[in-house]
């Protein structure tokens, strides 16, 4: 028997059917797409808009004067993860070695001499920061309990009567507390330090005084400081 013809209204309504259902497939997988495009934009967009700032570091200086208040050089204290890096400069000074070291006073005034008990030039500076009570003078980087925590090595000067060094001290820090080395004092001595006798290293009288001073953080791009600038003013 030949099959029954389909009547005009069952094929209508069934094509109208499989249309709508093909255009809302579309439309879902439009808005799918959309939605997905939307997060991706806007996590794009949220990292853009973060910040990503320098680390800030603290920093201090110091401004070196002779007994006369002459301007002598330079120093730049920066607080890194390794301790406190030290870097100075000076001029005026005869060549050799000189003795260099933070004091425990935040004083470059006259006073008396710990040994002698005579009064010298930057005596109110006292003598070297010894926050672990070492009592004992020795090289730069031993422990704090073995020796002053603010010694620091020699600076070399040439003849044009120019210095420079720079050094890390594990021993002291910029932040508030026992080891802040802030609000203290940086002496440079006569003759070279020779890192054993007490309480000085036989490094003679005091050349220039520097008082420490907080300064505004340096920022740190990558592994470089943006740090105030060590030219003698």
């Amino acid at each position: 028997m030949a099959p029954l013809p389909s009547s005009p209204s069952r094929t209508s309504f069934q094509r109208r059917g499989t249309l709508a259902a093909s255009t809302a497939a579309v439309a879902a997988a439009l808005f799918l797409a959309g939605c997905a495009g939307s997060a991706s934009d806007n996590s794009r967009s949220a990292v853009a808009k973060t910040p990503v700032p320098g680390l800030e570091r603290a920093t201090a200086t110091a401004r070196l004067v002779t007994p006369e208040g002459a301007p002598a050089g330079n120093a730049v204290l920066t607080e890194t993860a390794a301790g406190v890096e030290v870097a100075i400069q000076v001029q005026g000074l005869s060549p050799g070695k000189h003795g260099f070291h933070i004091h425990a006073n935040g004083a470059c005034s006259p006073g008396p001499d710990a040994t002698t008990g005579q009064t010298i030039a930057f005596g109110g500076a006292g003598g070297h920061f010894d926050p672990g009570m070492a009592k004992k003078h020795g090289h730069p980087g031993q422990p704090s309990h073995e020796a002053h925590a603010g010694e620091l090595p020699n600076i070399t000067v040439g003849d044009d009567g120019r210095g420079s060094v720079r050094f890390v001290n594990a021993n002291v820090s910029l932040t508030p507390g026992k080891t802040s080395v802030v609000g203290r004092s940086l002496v440079v001595h006569e003759k070279e330090d020779d890192y054993t006798t007490n309480p000085a290293g036989n490094s003679g009288g005091r050349l220039l005084c520097g008082l420490i001073q907080p300064a505004p953080a340096s920022t740190v791009v990558g592994d470089k400081a943006a740090a105030p600038s060590l030219l003698v003013r």
